[in-house]
């Protein structure tokens, strides 16, 4: 009698235990791969991110470039005619040039000529000739030319890369975010379905003890084995999604000597359930807001290329202007300038000189106007896609703001519905204890609450996946 008693309270007890075993066996958990490590990671090292750096060392390097159409230049000529043993003349030149920002370039040279048939306007002292003097721009490129416009544009050039390079980082970390949190959810999931599957071989062996003491019949034995069957393949299914989830985000992990990790170094994925996941505040919401309207990395290259086709604008009103240069040189004797003694006040200005005036216009002057009409229509391309684009961001960012404050109350809402599920199969469990159930029963709240805990999980991934959105969507990443 007392051995029958004890051999129906097997199954209970079995089953209790087997419910509580995994809380009762806490083993060393190693370490795991957090999203701050795997957010850096992926900075630090992957291909895109480090290509995404060589955006502002362009525009640093165009910049130079730019820098380089003011470089003082030096130079020099010879020219040289011997005909039947005679030296019919001899020109050398050398100097240097230096363009300035105001359109004014200076130059410094020195002359030297011989011969015997030189052109008399070809005649300097004996000793050579320096010269100093000026080309200057006063009419199409005074206020602006293809020098000074490459230059301010470089300059814009520097903001169009950090823009391109934030732009690019930021559609980078949202992939990131989503192999991540996708790995993290097959790896839980894996998790559940692999403690589900031990709670349906403790529950099978003790049916099957209960049944070869003759408490239960054969077709409980039956059901609880094709439960371990059901779950058996619930875990091999979600080890192929871990599988391919892994595959996905060994894609980002790259090492400092662009080496692509291997799925087996790969660490184990944080559990879900230790995070927080409230809703956005409104203030909050409207602080990435304003922030997407004031940074969004999309927002910046389109006003850095406004500014850009400003500068264009300029330049072309500037080519609308008449060619008019003034170039004045000073002619020394040999290294002496101002010989004569007799001179002064600005009057010595107008002795020993050459000068010259160039001037020319287009009559009707239609490739100017053209360009500038041309100029002036991209600018208002480029504004109306502004718009359009600021547009879109504020809309995506409202959109992931309402989306994540839905899965907030989502979450809150399944955590008490996965609670009570939990209670659900815990009281099935006291009264199949007591004879009042069955092996189908339980094995039916079983299924309910593992259901709950993966739709559970999804919403867990589904708000971090909501997050990293809002973040791209504000270009705050």
């Amino acid at each position: 009698m007392y051995y029958n008693c004890i051999m129906k309270w097997i199954p209970f007890i079995l089953l209790t235990f087997g419910l509580n075993i995994a809380a009762a066996q806490i083993p060393v958990a190693p370490p795991t791969l957090e999203w701050a490590a795997f957010r850096q990671q992926v900075l630090d090292n992957h291909p895109l991110a480090l290509q995404a750096n060589l955006y502002r060392d362009q525009a640093k390097a165009s910049l130079l470039r730019a820098r380089g159409g003011f470089d003082p230049k030096s130079y020099a000529e010879f020219s040289n005619k011997n005909f039947t043993d005679k030296n019919y003349y001899r020109y050398t030149e050398a100097g240097i040039k230096y363009p300035t920002w105001l359109g004014l370039e200076l130059k410094g040279a020195y002359n030297l000529t011989s011969g015997e048939f030189l052109n008399s306007e070809s005649k300097l002292p004996k000793n050579g000739q320096a010269v100093f003097g000026f080309n200057w721009t006063l009419g199409q490129g005074l206020l602006l030319d293809e020098r000074r416009a490459g230059l301010l544009q470089s300059k814009i050039g520097l903001e169009t890369g950090d823009a391109e390079r934030a732009d690019a980082l930021n559609d980078l970390l949202l992939d990131a975010a989503k192999a991540y949190w996708n790995w993290v959810l097959t790896d839980n999931q894996v998790r559940i379905f692999q403690d589900a599957l031990q709670q349906a071989e403790i529950r099978n062996e003790a049916i099957s003890e209960s049944f070869r003491q003759g408490e239960r019949s054969p077709i409980d034995t039956l059901e609880t084995f094709i439960q371990v069957q059901n779950r058996r393949l619930d875990v091999n299914f979600a080890q192929t999604d871990l599988q391919n989830a892994a595959l996905a985000l060994q894609v980002f992990l790259w090492d400092v000597n662009q080496q692509i990790a291997s799925i087996s170094s790969i660490a184990p994925a944080p559990a879900l359930l230790t995070e927080q996941y409230a809703a956005l505040a409104p203030q909050n919401a409207s602080a990435l807001l304003e922030q997407a309207r004031l940074r969004h990395p999309a927002l910046r290259l389109y006003a850095a290329k406004l500014q850009a086709l400003d500068v264009e604008r300029r330049l072309k009103i500037e080519k609308r202007k008449p060619v008019l240069d003034l170039n004045y040189n000073l002619l020394g004797n040999g290294w002496s300038f101002f010989p004569t003694p007799s001179t002064d006040g600005p009057g010595v200005l107008l002795n020993d000189i050459k000068w010259g005036i160039q001037f020319s216009y287009p009559i009707l002057n239609r490739k100017a106007r053209g360009d500038l009409q041309i100029t002036q229509i991209k600018t208002a391309q480029t504004d109306f896609a502004l718009r359009q684009k600021r547009q879109e961001i504020e809309m995506k960012v409202q959109q992931y703001a309402n989306e994540l404050n839905n899965l907030s109350s989502q979450i809150n809402l399944y955590q008490g519905i996965v609670s009570n599920r939990r209670i659900l199969l815990a009281a099935e469990n006291t009264r199949f204890s007591l004879g009042e159930s069955s092996v189908f029963l339980i094995n039916t709240r079983e299924q309910a609450w593992l259901d709950a805990q993966v739709k559970y999980l999804k919403l867990l991934s589904e708000y971090q996946k909501a997050q990293a959105g809002l973040r791209w969507a504000a270009g705050t990443p």
